[in-house]
């Protein structure tokens, strides 16, 4: 632990966690890695095909001890020291390094565990459940460099309007090009304001003074938050370097690097459909969706006497038909519900953004910070908000998509 809180570069360690194997990445009930007592230590054995922390000093990595069932629940959570206590290498090889479409600055790796020393985490067959709450940091993590992506490609095309000049003026004093970076930037403000906010609630669990509403609200805005903001960022990516004309294509202005380190953001930790499950479970399963319309309904009431008051009441009506209609959804089956996970979603994603957005907005007008911010929640609501779709919609568009994806049997 001492290592992990150091700020000496000396004695700081840096933490990876090994979780994928080629029987799939978030899908961990098929692991085959095998955890075997050896006299007084436990030993490991088997393959990881994905991990991006070969460089790190210590990782996290499931594990099924020998005798324990099939599933999740025969996984055990290790930690596994990368050397031995005299620089050798803990029984760990490098069977490759990735050739990546991009991240790659990060080296990744196949790794075999040849009986490499580990230590249990927790409780054994309570693997999943000890790595779950990482899982929720490195998805915060994930917005996080989604929003830094996206502001420093809307500093470098603001300083590119500036100085490039086409037909007669720079691209700065053109309507059109303004309304792009405009539009680019309404996606960064609202991807901020809910990365920020689920920052605010994972600080107060840290802390020990989250309500069990704060708790279940952090639950369902974690996944919806690395969601949304890995699909804006290679969105904006991919815009950005249009914004650059064919500068943007050319490998030695360093642009086109940027969407190819976004295009991970969407795959780690999560992909869409993985983490439109995760909500849906947690909607059905943990009752997260009550908690959450409650304290958003709160919060703008808040605004109710704010120049932002129309936008919220529009907010309010949306969050207070989330519960009906998700559970019209439900009650269609769980294949109407699942096919249309996406959509529920980016709604209720869109819909939390919106309201920390808004919040944002109305504090910046309330104490002469400008108006962008609630320009821009008043643009969000308007035309990136998708509404719920009705259990009718969503049965309808469950027959058509055999046939439209061509997988039918």
């Amino acid at each position: 632990m001492p290592h992990l809180t150091s700020r000496d570069p000396d004695q700081l360690w840096t933490s990876g966690q090994w979780m994928t194997e080629r029987s799939g990445g978030s899908d961990v009930s098929g692991t085959a890695t095998v955890a075997r007592h050896d006299g007084g230590d436990w030993r490991l054995w088997g393959t990881k095909w994905f991990t991006s922390a070969v460089t790190s000093e210590v990782a996290l990595t499931l594990a099924r001890p020998e005798g324990s069932p099939e599933g999740s629940a025969g996984l055990s959570l290790f930690l596994v020291e990368q050397r031995r206590a005299d620089g050798t290498r803990n029984g760990i090889r490098i069977l490759r390094l990735k050739d990546k479409l991009g991240t790659r600055a990060l080296p990744t790796a196949e790794l075999a565990l040849e009986g490499c020393r580990a230590e249990p985490v927790g409780d054994l067959g309570r693997g999943v459940k000890k790595i779950t709450p990482l899982l929720n940091i490195t998805r915060l993590h994930n917005a996080i460099s989604a929003c830094g992506m996206m502001a420093r490609l809307l500093q470098l095309l603001r300083d590119y309007a500036r100085r490039r000049v086409a037909f007669g003026s720079p691209l700065a004093r053109k309507p059109l090009h303004r309304e792009t970076l405009a539009a680019l930037q309404v996606e960064y403000e609202a991807a901020l304001a809910l990365t920020f906010d689920c920052a605010r609630l994972l600080g107060k669990v840290e802390a020990g003074e989250a309500s069990e509403e704060e708790r279940a609200t952090l639950r369902l805005l974690t996944p919806l938050c690395k969601l949304l903001t890995a699909r804006q960022a290679v969105a904006v990516a991919s815009e950005a370097l249009e914004g650059f004309g064919g500068a943007g294509y050319v490998e030695d202005t360093g642009l086109p690097v940027w969407l190819r380190d976004a295009q991970v953001l969407p795959i780690w930790e999560g992909t869409t459909n993985v983490l439109s499950l995760d909500a849906l479970r947690a909607v059905a399963r943990e009752g997260v969706l009550e908690p959450w319309a409650g304290q958003a309904a709160r919060r703008l009431e808040a605004l109710a006497s704010s120049p932002l008051a129309e936008g919220a009441r529009e907010m309010r009506r949306r969050i207070e038909e989330a519960p009906r209609a998700l559970g019209a959804l439900a009650a269609a089956g769980p294949e109407v519900a699942e096919s249309a996970g996406r959509r529920i979603a980016l709604s209720l994603a869109g819909l939390s953004a919106a309201v920390a957005l808004a919040e944002q907005g109305a504090w910046a007008l309330a104490h002469g910070r400008g108006e962008r911010a609630a320009l821009a929640a008043e643009r969000w609501l308007a035309q990136r908000v998708p509404e719920l779709p009705s259990a009718d919609e969503a049965t309808a568009r469950l027959a058509a998509s055999a046939a439209l994806s061509g997988l039918a049997e």
